[in-house]
């Protein structure tokens, strides 16, 4: 919301998502400890990254957890070829298939998986 005058709601939209996503967690994750309080939480209308570039794919310290966000102001721009790279890493979670070192996209074009990796962070 920052670019369209949003940041002084940022903290005021009222919204559930943070208790149901750490509902959820917990119950995923039951032996994790969640330290996570709902006045912790800021709504973030546009997840970015630190880099720039979206996260996308699997965080391999906690297996069957994946992500797909920091798109930023290009999320509608980026969603469809970053939710193909998402769809080919669940795919090749599901078959068993090691990571491959490069996600292909229609049209002969190829991402490097470490780029947009969750991992990249740690």
């Amino acid at each position: 919301g920052e670019l369209v005058g949003y940041r002084d709601k940022a903290t005021t939209v009222p919204s559930v998502a943070p208790r149901v996503l750490t509902r959820y967690g917990k119950s995923l994750f039951p032996e994790t400890e969640s330290n996570t309080k709902e006045a912790n939480v800021l709504q973030c209308f546009r997840p970015l990254s630190p880099d720039d570039l979206p996260i996308v794919g699997a965080v391999r310290s906690v297996p069957g957890v994946f992500v797909h966000s920091g798109h930023g102001t290009l999320g509608w721009t980026l969603c469809l070829a970053t939710s193909e790279c998402l769809a080919t890493a669940l795919k090749d979670e599901i078959k068993g298939i090691d990571d491959t070192e490069m996600f292909r996209l229609p049209g002969n074009v190829s991402v490097e998986r470490a780029q947009l990796s969750p991992d990249r962070f740690l």
